[in-house]
């Protein structure tokens, strides 16, 4: 697995003129030059022109050395003229070759090949969304950042701020398909890492190269589309959520619509061993024009109301992770042990105006302490109330343990149901939090570092240090907190507005990246030194 080390701060140089024109697509290579490409500055993003070559369409559908039962599947369809094929797809390879497809797999996808200047500022490597194609994409990065304590995969850096979700969720709503490994971020010793979920992109159970099996079924699938179903789902930019439906119905073990709206059909990554091809092929091809699924919008009617400094310790930190149309993330900071949010889904519109009703599934956590209360009949708007989750109940210790709560959204128009959207909570497990009972609003105790055994916390979401603080009931009101650094010195601080006082006057709390990276919080003086 490669690391991929110069993701950031990729500024000026190729792409910052206006598009002059449309490139061609020629000889199955999508060009990406100064000459057909402009900067959206604000967003930091590159808008690529291109124009596909109609000539592609004559090439075969797959590797004309295959002999597979898929392969024959899609040949039959694409010589009746029911599969649309893969003329005007791109393939963005974004590892430089490390676990690109082979050139002939899919003879009519045409490859991006990204100029020098371009290459210079590392544009065609790692996370996708710098540079959003004007032609449907299907792509991959199989590297990872590998060393260090803020080791990662390439999908949880996607969800690591608002910038990078919304790029991602661009590029989903623009048909722009990437698969990357989850590589060390979900396994059964490592736990699973990821503190939010999307359906932005896929992630392949594994390390280098388990991308591939995914991505080619992917592609599989959205070749076997029908003619005027491609069609329709390019204009309305539902190529990528209506892959996201097929992956997801077609896995093993989803026989029917009731299995697909249960945790089974929404892994946190996808095992090839779990993928079935030919059920993706049918399943695609028999979707026709008027039925696409739409694409669930989601928004905030009343957010988590916890205020930094007040509801917990660190007063430059906030519970929003990102928003985006079709995920949320939020991180439960808050002392209290009972959660809420109300969420909204009418938004959504179905492409050929059909009813919908929606389904909302706790795919992560325990059932039992995630209580959907629907405000309508068909779904639209949703209360979540959620009680804190001990790390034992979060998920079997057979499989990798998440440090989150996640439900799914689903549409339904009565054909096809939708693509996933997510709602996602990470979870501070490792600090132990002790309630007496349920809706309490404070824990008994609590802690702020990482014990052996401990589930994992992301380390630029959750700041440690090396105390245990235990929360007593104040005499006028509020609470008393008694930290202990251990041998024995206990600081009492008493809450008091947006801080704390203690002894020697009033403190707060701030959380700072240390030399590392990881976040560590303080204790500050009203002065501004350190306690």
């Amino acid at each position: 697995m490669r690391c991929a080390v110069a993701l950031v701060c990729l500024a000026g140089g190729a792409g910052t003129g206006m598009a002059q024109v449309a490139a061609p697509v020629a000889d199955g290579i999508a060009p990406v030059t100064s000459a057909n490409t402009r900067r959206q500055a604000l967003r930091d993003q590159w808008l690529v022109d291109l124009l596909p070559d109609p000539a592609m369409a004559a090439l075969p559908i797959v590797d004309p050395t295959r002999s597979d039962p898929v392969a024959g599947q899609l040949r039959r369809l694409y010589a009746q003229g029911k599969a649309a094929g893969l003329a005007g797809v791109l393939y963005d390879n974004r590892d430089r070759g490390h676990s690109a497809l082979a050139p002939g797999a899919f003879p009519q996808m045409a490859r991006v090949v990204y100029d020098q200047a371009f290459l210079t500022q590392m544009l065609d490597h790692g996370l996708a969304g710098r540079m959003t194609f004007s032609l449907p994409v299907i792509g991959n990065s199989s590297t990872a950042f590998t060393k260090g304590p803020l080791e990662r995969s390439i999908g949880r850096m996607a969800t690591g701020s608002q910038a990078d979700a919304s790029r991602a969720n661009t590029l989903y709503l623009s048909n722009h398909f990437y698969v990357y490994p989850e590589h060390r971020d979900h396994d059964v010793d490592k736990g699973d890492r990821m503190f939010a979920m999307t359906p932005h992109f896929a992630l392949s159970q594994g390390s280098s190269r388990t991308d591939r099996p995914v991505m080619e079924a992917v592609a599989e699938a959205l070749a076997a589309l029908q003619p005027e179903t491609r069609a329709r789902a390019e204009a309305m930019g539902l190529l990528a959520p209506t892959a996201q439906m097929i992956l997801r119905r077609s896995l093993s073990g989803v026989r029917s619509d009731a299995d697909y709206l249960t945790a089974r059909a929404h892994p946190t990554a996808f095992a090839g061993n779990l993928l079935r091809p030919s059920v993706m092929v049918a399943l695609a091809n028999s979707i026709a024009p008027d039925a696409l699924p739409p694409v669930v919008k989601l928004s905030v009617v009343r957010d988590f109301s916890g205020v930094p400094g007040r509801d917990f310790l660190a007063g430059n930190l906030g519970e929003v992770l990102f928003t985006t149309s079709t995920a949320i993330g939020r991180a439960w900071r808050g002392l209290s042990s009972r959660r809420d949010i109300t969420l909204d889904v009418t938004g959504t519109e179905d492409p050929s105006g059909r009813e919908l009703t929606f389904h909302w599934v706790v795919v992560k956590g325990d059932p039992e302490k995630v209580r959907i209360l629907p405000e309508d009949a068909r779904g639209g708007r949703v209360t979540i109330e959620m009680d804190w989750h001990d790390p034992a109940t979060v998920a079997p210790p057979t499989t990798p343990r998440p440090s989150r709560i996640e439900v799914a959204v689903i549409a339904d128009n009565g054909v096809h149901l939708s693509a996933p959207s997510f709602f996602s909570v990470s979870l501070p497990l490792f600090q132990n939090r002790d309630y007496a009972q349920p809706g309490d609003p404070v824990p008994r105790s609590m802690n702020y570092r990482t014990d052996p055994g401990d589930p994992y916390a992301d380390p630029l979401i959750w700041p440690k240090a090396a105390w245990t603080d235990s929360f007593e009931a104040g005499a006028s009101g509020g609470w008393v907190l008694r930290r202990d650094h251990g041998g024995g010195a206990v600081l009492t601080l008493r809450k008091s507005g947006l801080g704390y006082v203690t002894a020697n006057g009033p403190v707060t709390h701030v959380a700072r990246k240390s030399q590392k990276g990881p976040l560590v919080l303080v204790t500050v003086r009203a002065d501004g030194t350190d306690q």
